[in-house]
């Protein structure tokens, strides 16, 4: 009876004191974010199971014993099946083969390179009259970061402005040939050689890298809003490609979709910029092609090659979901005909995560992302989001929105809590339901931004 009496008490204190554990865990995280009304409900929720354990432990009732070991046994069946590995895996579903796409189809191409009055202009128009009534009505909207846009401001939009003007300056040639220091190219093995790669890619201030095999579809068929000549055919036999990642900051992009989250945009997209330009320039001097392919200066297509190099699963959303910042991050590509060794892909969850959370359509301003099941695109099972409703918020707004990046359960910060979650939430369908309600309840839609502005910033 004594030994009941102790494995009955034990339990209870070390479910006590794993609750206790969470709480301080959980409000401690949400005080970190400054999430006050997710802090509030943490605080409550888990002080009434404190209460209720609490009075199991030290009341004097008829059967307190059974109970608490029953409520013990129930609590760590519960983590059992939570942490339990029994994961369906749902990756990306190729059901045809796959075509290159015509860089000038792409909706960039079309307010970023097409000039009313120009001969490719009309050309292009000519081909797709469709698009013509659609894109006038957004050409007809200020540019983003110009006045009469609902975010414009005089000083704090011009950020941004700043930045993509020199992304574009110095992203307009960079198709260098091979210039081997030795005269000829180093010999070291595709180990040695992907191991450099990649750490010169990190130490420059990649947050993530990946190599893989470069699948001839994702290379664009047509020069279209990227130098060269427009509708030329583009040559691009790479057999191999490195996909970079870099982080955007949490705490600008709560404040979507205001400038704040385009300067950020703009701020990453010319890291990633300048890492795969430096890591290309790198390759080269080794004795190797190498081109870099970067915001406004592609031949390739940045989300599914980085996808193939395990950087990360396609959401609902449209955008890379990694592992570490979910879409949070700003993507650059190298490709080279250099030797690598491969990275394989990734699944984590997002394909299923994806089909039940609908944050991101849900939230999003202009009903721009598919609410219902994939469909099939070029071969490839996958949500579509229609671009042009997208980018006419954009020009609305001013800035490229990134609510749906806001919104994304997978875009918590970096802390020990959330970490934790992100592995819990690879282990099975079940537990990323669990979550999902978890994080729904304590952080609602994920709208609401408590958060003040840098002081440079603010308006």
């Amino acid at each position: 009876m004594e030994l009941w009496i102790i494995i009955s008490n034990w339990f209870g204190f070390s479910i006590f004191s794993l609750i206790l554990l969470t709480l301080i865990a959980f409000v401690f995280t949400f005080i970190h974010e400054r999430e006050w009304r997710a802090a509030i409900k943490g605080f409550f929720v888990f002080t009434f199971l404190l209460l209720i354990f609490g009075f199991l432990l030290f009341a004097d009732f008829p059967s307190q014993k059974i109970i608490l070991v029953g409520l013990a046994f129930s609590t760590l069946l519960f983590t059992f099946i939570l942490i339990f590995p029994f994961n369906k895996i749902y990756s990306t579903q190729y059901t045809d083969k796959q075509k290159k796409i015509d860089e000038r189809d792409a909706l960039f191409h079309r307010f970023y390179r097409l000039e009313p009055g120009t001969a490719e202009f009309e050309e292009y128009y000519e081909k797709h009259p469709e698009k013509k009534k659609k894109d006038e009505s957004i050409r007809n909207l200020p540019s983003l970061g110009k006045q009469g846009s609902k975010s414009y401001h005089q000083i704090t939009s011009l950020y941004q402005m700043a930045t993509f003007d020199v992304v574009s300056k110095i992203t307009r040639e960079i198709e260098w040939e091979p210039e081997p220091i030795e005269d000829v190219p180093v010999k070291a093995s595709p180990e040695e050689l992907t191991k450099r790669i990649k750490g010169f890619a990190r130490y420059f201030g990649a947050d993530l890298v990946g190599a893989t095999k470069l699948n001839p579809a994702y290379i664009y068929s047509h020069i279209g809003r990227s130098p060269g000549k427009w509708g030329e055919e583009i040559q691009l036999t790479h057999p191999n490609a490195i996909a970079i990642g870099v982080e955007m900051e949490h705490e600008m992009i709560r404040h979507s979709p205001g400038s704040a989250t385009t300067t950020e945009s703009a701020y990453k997209y010319f890291e990633a910029a300048k890492i795969a330009m430096t890591v290309a320039r790198f390759i080269n001097l080794l004795g190797y092609e190498a081109r870099a392919h970067v915001d406004g200066n592609y031949r390739v297509m940045c989300i599914p090659i980085a996808a193939d190099a395990g950087l990360g699963e396609l959401g609902r959303l449209g955008l890379l979901v990694s592992p570490e910042y979910g879409p949070r991050v700003r993507l650059s590509i190298v490709t080279t005909n250099m030797p690598l060794i491969y990275d394989k892909p990734i699944s984590f969850g997002v394909q299923h995560f994806c089909s039940f959370c609908k944050n991101c359509a849900n939230s999003c301003p202009s009903s721009s992302i598919e609410k219902g099941d994939k469909k099939t695109y070029n071969g490839v099972k996958k949500w579509q989001s229609n671009q042009e409703n997208c980018f006419k918020y954009w020009r609305t707004q001013g800035t490229d929105c990134a609510i749906c990046i806001k919104v994304c359960p997978y875009s918590h910060p970096n802390t020990v809590m959330h970490n934790i979650i992100r592995w819990l939430i690879k282990r099975n369908n079940l537990t990323r339901r669990f979550l999902f309600w978890g994080d729904k309840f304590f952080y609602g839609a994920h709208n609401k931004n408590n958060t003040q502005l840098p002081d440079w910033h603010s308006i």
